[in-house]
């Protein structure tokens, strides 16, 4: 590993300064910097009570605050548009051995919130796919079977605009009604009364959430709650 970071020196993905041996992916100086949310232990914390005003989800729980303050917001970059899936996972890796660590309700499957296929064939993955089994690693603990990660029941029927610059009401309209059940009896016969759990890359105004909770919650008795690496945490 030396010899070759002589050659190709690996750098941290946050402040881009050299890693040193054992570290991965960010340096330890801003692994110990890094504004996580600690949302796992919070019953009630700020982006479910964001969430409950228009659904009703068991937890939701990301990693850490996103910001334009802060040069975290650089991983994700890396992870949508860089190509990074190694970084994706490793940081799917680490939401779901918090919230293993803190005894949170471990899930009987977890779905990723999917792309439009034409987004994905653009992109050549899903980077929502690539956290989510993270995540499922995280959460197993090294244990196997780790939990499923399901792309077979969610669909995306439509092709949304990018979110970034929209405003919050036009961010609802862009995704409402986008995703539906690919199979709607073959998603209430795999899980009915059980807890998935959603996963996507970023939470902003939580209209996507909504979307795939509104095609979600016509299976009986299915219990939903949301994760993601980063949380855009808004004034007030």
């Amino acid at each position: 590993m030396e010899l070759a970071d002589m050659v190709w020196p690996r750098k941290c993905g946050v402040c881009g300064m050299s890693l040193h041996a054992g570290e991965r992916y960010v340096c330890g100086s801003c692994l110990a910097d890094m504004p996580l949310t600690y949302f796992w232990s919070w019953r009630g914390n700020p982006a479910e009570r964001m969430l409950w005003v228009r659904t009703y989800l068991q937890g939701v729980v990301p990693l850490f605050y996103y910001s334009n303050d802060n040069d975290y917001r650089k991983l994700l970059h890396l992870v949508k548009y860089g190509g990074d899936t190694a970084l994706g996972c490793r940081l799917g890796c680490m939401l779901g051995e918090k919230m293993r660590e803190a005894d949170y309700p471990v899930p009987d499957a977890i779905i990723p919130v999917p792309l439009h296929w034409l987004r994905r064939w653009r992109r050549g993955y899903n980077q929502a796919e690539v956290i989510a089994l993270g995540v499922s690693e995280g959460l197993s603990g090294g244990q196997t079977p780790e939990i499923p990660v399901l792309t077979d029941i969610l669909h995306r029927i439509r092709y949304s605009t990018s979110q970034t610059r929209m405003s919050v009401g036009s961010k609802w309209e862009n995704v409402s009604g986008a995703f539906v059940l690919k199979d709607v009896k073959k998603a209430a016969d795999r899980l009915n009364g059980l807890h998935v759990l959603l996963v996507d890359d970023v939470l902003t105004t939580g209209a996507t959430v909504e979307a795939c909770w509104d095609a979600l919650r016509v299976i009986p008795g299915i219990r939903v709650s949301y994760a993601s690496i980063a949380f855009v945490s808004r004034p007030g």
